[in-house]
């Protein structure tokens, strides 16, 4: 199955649910599901699941791509029960309402960060030496708490070079947002891949003035 497709489609999907106003871009999810092929994650952490698109998109792609056990977190009342109703592989998420909850033993291939959690600093007895995780959108904050969580991380921004597709609920006069790659624990793959993606932001900042 391809990613981008993958990607789409759940993003028009759930550009029509109450709710919609705070679902990752288009952009944002094929850049997690692009990790997921890249890195071969098998074990996903999202922390603020909102009303399920990322879940969603991911479980869809790993019905080809193959098994994954996805853990999340949320205690908002009206993201808990959308979940319910938006999410087609519900019954697969384990679900805690924040972050130190989940048990230190759990270790984690991909931690995606999606929302506020005040258990955040939590995330460090959840990775082993090969995790990643991605922070969509901005969230310079989080950004900055996540590194100082971890004694050498490398970071990139991944970016669009286009705007919000008009199938959205996002301003179209707007690039579509991307993500925060964050390594925790490089390694030689991880190096050569954050350096493929800092070229790449280069290069789209250029198409973007351009524009």
């Amino acid at each position: 199955m391809n990613y981008n497709k993958t990607a789409i489609d759940v993003y028009k999907k759930f550009s029509s649910f109450e709710g919609n106003q705070h679902i990752a871009s288009e952009f944002a999810l094929k850049s997690v599901l692009k990790l997921i092929v890249n890195f071969k994650v098998k074990k996903v952490l999202e922390i603020g699941l909102g009303i399920g698109c990322i879940v969603d998109a991911v479980l869809e792609f790993s019905n080809e791509h193959g098994e994954i056990e996805y853990y999340g977190t949320e205690s908002n009342d009206f993201c808990l029960e959308q979940l319910k109703q938006n999410v087609s592989q519900y019954n697969k998420i384990k679900l805690y309402s924040d972050v130190s909850k989940v048990s230190s033993s759990e270790k984690f291939d991909f931690i995606i960060i999606d929302g506020k959690d005040e258990s955040l600093k939590y995330i460090q007895n959840l990775t082993h030496n090969n995790s990643i995780i991605f922070i969509e959108g901005g969230r310079a904050e989080q950004v900055a708490l996540v590194k100082n969580y971890f004694p050498k991380p490398i970071h990139v921004q991944i970016i669009s070079d286009y705007k919000n597709p008009a199938y959205g609920p996002f301003d179209i006069s707007k690039w579509c947002s991307g993500g925060q790659l964050i390594f925790p624990n490089p390694n030689l793959r991880m190096k050569i891949y954050f350096w493929k993606e800092k070229i790449a932001t280069y290069l789209k900042r250029k198409r973007r003035n351009n524009k």
